[in-house]
């Protein structure tokens, strides 16, 4: 016998592992900020370079959908993402992703304004801006 057959036991070349925050944070282009529906930066929901005042009209940098977000991923080059609380990107009611910290894999122990009596982030985000660190009075975890 010449050659050996072996049967492994190992991922198929169809199996699919699963991405996590780092993976998306690193496959994100430079100068972007990505969100998703699920945990762990899984159910992508859309990316944007820009500021978008409303995530459900579709007509801003974000073509995705508002209030659906358990994830976020920042890749900006200058700036911190802000995101809020319903349209229009000035409600009080903040929590900013800073370039530093990259990615939150779970929105669901953030809060607005870091007070759990503004309510959970996830699944609440409905815009976002592009803002300088000093405009961020919290700080997603």
């Amino acid at each position: 016998m010449t050659g050996v057959a072996v049967l492994g036991f190992g991922p198929s070349a169809s199996a699919e592992t699963p991405r996590t925050c780092w993976d998306n944070y690193e496959g994100t282009v430079s100068s972007y900020m990505s969100a998703y529906s699920q945990v762990n930066c899984d159910g992508f929901l859309g990316t944007a370079s820009g500021n978008d005042l409303n995530w459900n009209d579709s007509s801003g940098s974000f073509q995705g959908d508002a209030y659906k977000a358990s994830s976020v991923v920042n890749k900006g080059n200058c700036s911190e993402v802000k995101f809020f609380l319903g349209t229009g990107g000035n409600s009080n009611l903040h929590i900013c992703l800073t370039r530093a910290e990259g990615f939150v894999r779970d929105l669901t122990d953030d809060y607005w304004l870091g007070e759990r009596d503004f309510g959970s982030v996830n699944n609440a985000i409905g815009s976002h801006r592009w803002v300088e660190r000093t405009a961020c009075s919290a700080l997603a975890v």
